[in-house]
This record gives C-alpha cells, sequence and structure tokens, in this order.
C-alpha cells in the first residue's frame, strides 16, 4: 500500500513538475516570440505580418481609436501591405470602459492596438494591470524623443485659448484677466464630465512648478502678492477656483469652435485647435493669441499626448507592430492627418514630420504650454483635486 502510495505521489509530483516546465516553456517562448519581433527589421516584420494574416486562425485585426481619422489610415496601411483592419473608434471613458470589460473577460474580441489618451487612466487603467504592451520601432527610435518613448506617443493634440476678435478686441495677455468678472459667461469648453483631458489640465495647474508661475503671473497683473483662500494649498487651485466660475460648457469642441467664430468680440474658447479646419468654422473671426506673438502669461493653453499601445493578449502581434511603425512613419501619420492644407493641430511623435503651414512644430507649442504629467497626476486626483475642480465648476 505504501508502495503504491509513494508511486502515486510520484506520478503527480513529475506531472506537476512537467506542466510547470511546459507552462514555464510557453511563457518564456511568448517572451523570446515578443524579443524577436521588437529586434526585427521591417522586411522581416512586413512578412512576418502577412504570414499572419493569411493564416487559417487569424482573426480580425482591430484598432480602437478616438477618431475616425484612423479609419484613413488603415486604408492606406491596406494598400501599402496588402493586410485588412477595422477601426473602431469612440472616446474618453467610454473607450477605456470597454477595454477593460474585454479585457477582464477574456474575450477574444478586443483591440489588437489602441490609441489611448489620458495620461491618468492609462496608467491606472492599463498599465498597472499590464494590458498594453509598450513598442518603439527599431528603425524610427532616433526620430522619436526619449519623452515621447514610454509610453509610446503616436501624435498630440493642443487645446489652445483662442478668441472672437470682432469689433476690434484684442484679447488677454495674462490668463489671470480670464477670472475677473468681465468674462463672466463669455469663456467656452467642454463639459468637463465629457473630457477627461480637460481635468487632468486644471489637475496640472495645481503642480507647484506651475502654482509658482501662476503666482508670479498674479503679482505681474494685479501688482500685488496673491492672497490664497483656506481651501487653496498654492495659486493653480486659487486660478481653478476663480476661474471656473466664468466658464460655459458645450457638449463638444467643434460645435463650440463654431459658436465661438459666429459670436461675439472678446468671447473665449478653451478648445482643440484643429478644429479650426472645420468648414463650419468662420476663421477670420478667431485670433489664437499664441499665434498672433500674444501669448498668454504664463501659458496659452494645453496639450495631450495620443498614445499608441498593444493589447498584451492579441493574436496578430506582428501585425500590431507593423501598424505601430506605419503610424509613426510620415506615410501612415499623413494618411490620417494631413490629407488637406488646413488639417493643422496634429503633430506627430517623430520629430522629423513637421506640421503644415500656418502652424507651429510641437517643440513651439510645449513652450507655450502645459502638459500631462501622469505621476503627479496620479498623485493629485489621489489626494482629492477631481473634488476640489467639481466644487469650483459648481459656482456660477
Amino acid at each position: 500500500m505504501k508502495r503504491l502510495c509513494s508511486a502515486l505521489l510520484s506520478i503527480i509530483l513529475l506531472t506537476t513538475l512537467t506542466a510547470c516546465q511546459q507552462g514555464g516553456k510557453s511563457a518564456e517562448k511568448e517572451d523570446k516570440d515578443s524579443r524577436l519581433a521588437d529586434n526585427m527589421k521591417l522586411t522581416e516584420l512586413v512578412e512576418a505580418a502577412q504570414k499572419e494574416a493569411k493564416a487559417d486562425n487569424a482573426g480580425e485585426f482591430m484598432v480602437y481609436a478616438p477618431t475616425s481619422r484612423i479609419e484613413k489610415a488603415m486604408k492606406a496601411f491596406t494598400e501599402a501591405y496588402g493586410i485588412k483592419g477595422s477601426v473602431y473608434h469612440e472616446s474618453g471613458q467610454d473607450l477605456y470602459t470597454k477595454l477593460t470589460t474585454e479585457l477582464e473577460a477574456k474575450s477574444k474580441t478586443t483591440a489588437d492596438v489602441a490609441f489611448l489618451q489620458d495620461a491618468y487612466l492609462l496608467q491606472t487603467q492599463m498599465r498597472n494591470y499590464n494590458y498594453v504592451v509598450n513598442y518603439v520601432p527599431k528603425d524610427l527610435a532616433d526620430k522619436i524623443k526619449e519623452a515621447e518613448k514610454k509610453p509610446l506617443v503616436c501624435y498630440y493634440y493642443n487645446k489652445l485659448f483662442i478668441y472672437n476678435n470682432k469689433d476690434g478686441s484684442k484679447g488677454v495677455t495674462n490668463v489671470w484677466e480670464l477670472t475677473e468678472a468681465a468674462y463672466k459667461g463669455k469663456i467656452f469648453m467642454k463639459d468637463l464630465s465629457k473630457e477627461s483631458v480637460n481635468k487632468n489640465f486644471l489637475a496640472m495647474l495645481t503642480k507647484p512648478e506651475i502654482a509658482d508661475k501662476l503666482k508670479k503671473a498674479y503679482k505681474e497683473h494685479f501688482q500685488k502678492e496673491i492672497k490664497l483662500d483656506e481651501d487653496c494649498p498654492n495659486a493653480g487651485y486659487q486660478f481653478v477656483k476663480n476661474f471656473l466660475p466664468n466658464v460655459s460648457y458645450g457638449t463638444g469642441d467643434g460645435d463650440i469652435a463654431t459658436d465661438l467664430s459666429n459670436g461675439n468680440g472678446n468671447n473665449y474658447g478653451l478648445i482643440v485647435f484643429s478644429k479650426l479646419r472645420d468648414d463650419s468654422v468662420n476663421q477670420k473671426n478667431l485670433t489664437v493669441n499664441a499665434l498672433n506673438k500674444q501669448e498668454i502669461n504664463p501659458f496659452s493653453g494645453f496639450m495631450y499626448p495620443m498614445y499608441l499601445q498593444i493589447i498584451k493578449n492579441t493574436d496578430r502581434p506582428y501585425t500590431a507592430r507593423l501598424f505601430i511603425h506605419f503610424m509613426m512613419s510620415k506615410e501612415g501619420f499623413e494618411a490620417a492627418f494631413h490629407t488637406k492644407a488646413k488639417d493643422i493641430g496634429t503633430y506627430s511623435g517623430n520629430s522629423e514630420i513637421n506640421c503644415l503651414k500656418g502652424d507651429q512644430n510641437l517643440d513651439f507649442w510645449k513652450k507655450c504650454l502645459t502638459t500631462e504629467d501622469p505621476e503627479y497626476l496620479a498623485k493629485a486626483y489621489g489626494e482629492g483635486v477631481l473634488d476640489f475642480i467639481t466644487m469650483a465648476a459648481s459656482k456660477h
């Protein structure tokens, strides 16, 4: 009996050990395959992706994005490599909710690649759970600055202070002017509940380095030191508290841009610059402070990145990497964002891809705009800055 039990125990241990070794080998193989894919030459990657697409068990290659413009890029990608794919577009928290729901359910019908905005949500809902894989194309790495590599930034948008110049209006030169009674109801931006990057902008103003700039700007404008309210730890909080009661909210930047261009002089919008390309917008009635050599002290708006990540459980790893390479190339970026002369307001993470006439390159905007800092945003949200922003926005 003892011998039988001993034999059975040996079999169980051997089976378990074999399973563990096989599991280890499987994980090791996956990691090795990933490393091989990351180090492939472009010609090798193209060949592997095309082979992957022709496999009998190849699922549909799917990209999630917050803009329908990626459909134009997908069409160009198919023309270039003969690989078909689909694009699902959704924005903001809704896109993250869809992705996390599918990933938690281990659904096979989810994205292979995703364009993701909002550094805070990317970190807390994707990266913290290892749902995404960062990939920087080897042969484009020297064209992508270190700040755009981890995680990979495909492109940036900028939201700028833009005003209606009718009746000879000249706009402001200091952001604190926008907190004064004269601008109550004359500043327009997208509803905070529908645009998380707007909340990120406001949260970033409480970062000590930016708050110090606001403190100095306050003194320059009002000719006195700032006096903080008890619930305002620094000048950033005070600005948010004084600024938001003057703001009126719209459902989308496109509608705001159109209404702003047809509205009253000296009305202000904090909106995506790219919306000025829309045919419904009367551009001659609008002035962008930063492009009018009238930058606002200490910032003329904000800039936020669009990250491009591989979804970890993809069954099309080579195609995913090839698509990212395509989007980081001049051909891919221009297929989506430079389709006509008016396509302003989108800036590639590839430093060799320049803006169009009438715009400025990325380095220009980084100097006069605030940008997202995922580490600070995590800290600020953990300390309750969102509650403060919500409170300030409710006081009209």
